[in-house]
């Protein structure tokens, strides 16, 4: 089972913790068949560690790899890409999942991110995605980010 897996757009967007386990990959091969069962067709890791390409591929999925630090926020440029690959995906109707460790601090920050790009104030995008997913956007600087992001787009001056 996929640790803190979850949809934040119903079968478009996912967000969940660590794939394969923390303790090396042999929960990964199961992990990743039980996402495919669930729909996903494309993957964003945030972790340190990149998913092996060969296992992600065997599964005609998608993949970006993000590496962000532990409990740091994402710079605009990481935001960028990621959202980019999310709304690629999406319009080939491939869902996606994010993770990171956790599925929350990271995972979250994105996740929030990708609602402010398709509309969503930051403010409601982090309420929405708090809803969602307890716990997530761990900290100011990860706020700060999907603010930054929204003002980016032109939302916030």
């Amino acid at each position: 089972m996929v640790f803190n897996f979850g949809w934040l757009l119903e079968g478009r967007l996912a967000g969940a913790g660590q794939i394969g386990g923390w303790q090396g990959d042999e929960r990964l091969e199961d992990d990743l068949d039980l996402l495919a069962a669930q729909g996903v067709k494309a993957i964003v890791s945030l972790t340190a560690n990149a998913l092996p390409a060969g296992e992600v591929a065997a599964r005609d999925m998608a993949y970006l790899h993000l590496p962000i630090q532990d409990m740091q926020s994402p710079s605009l440029g990481e935001i960028r890409a990621f959202v980019q690959f999310v709304d690629e995906a999406v319009e080939q109707g491939r869902p996606v999942i994010v993770h990171c460790s956790a599925g929350l601090g990271r995972t979250g920050t994105m996740l929030a991110s990708y609602l402010v790009r398709i509309g969503s104030s930051a403010a409601d995008a982090l309420t929405q995605v708090r809803n969602k997913r307890p716990g997530s956007v761990e900290t100011a600087a990860q706020e700060r980010a999907v603010y930054e992001y929204a003002v980016h787009l032109g939302q916030l001056t």
